[in-house]
């Protein structure tokens, strides 16, 4: 019998991540299960190449300090995704690939650029990137604490 590796942490409805190669140490995420890809707020997108590459540049505002504190990101376009809101209006959006650390957990996860600045959370974590890694327990919050940048 073939043995299956399973999740490796619980996590809450809400959880700190980072994403290190954007240079985000931790910023606030709403797990949500219903939700199949991860969406990142993102500003002033632009697209541009780079050594034959297609890259996107944009600003991310993180939520847990003063509101004067933006990050600049850079990152290698993986291409575009069309996503439906809940509410049923579909979208394109730019997607990228970044490492993701919850906890002590790191691996690579798909983020689609959108503007939620109306939202609570800056990012959502959808259930495509928990897949393998993580169990939600939806009565609490912030499991992992603060991630601990590998």
């Amino acid at each position: 019998m073939k043995s299956q590796l399973g999740p490796n942490m619980i996590i809450g409805a809400c959880e700190w991540v980072g994403l290190p190669e954007l240079g985000i140490d931790r910023l606030r995420a709403r797990v949500d299960t219903g939700a199949k890809s991860c969406a990142l707020h993102a500003s002033g997108i632009r697209q541009f190449s780079r050594d034959g590459l297609d890259w996107v540049a944009f600003r991310v505002h993180l939520d847990h300090v003063p509101a004067s504190t933006d990050v600049d990101c850079e990152c290698r376009l993986i291409g575009t995704r069309v996503v439906r809101s809940s509410s049923g209006k579909a979208s394109e959006r730019f997607t990228i690939r970044t490492p993701i650390v919850i906890g002590h957990s790191r691996w690579a996860v798909d983020i689609t650029l959108s503007d939620r600045r109306k939202m609570r959370y800056r990012m959502l974590l959808g259930r495509t990137a928990m897949e393998n890694h993580a169990l939600v327990y939806p009565a609490r919050t912030f499991l992992q604490g603060k991630p601990r940048l590998l």
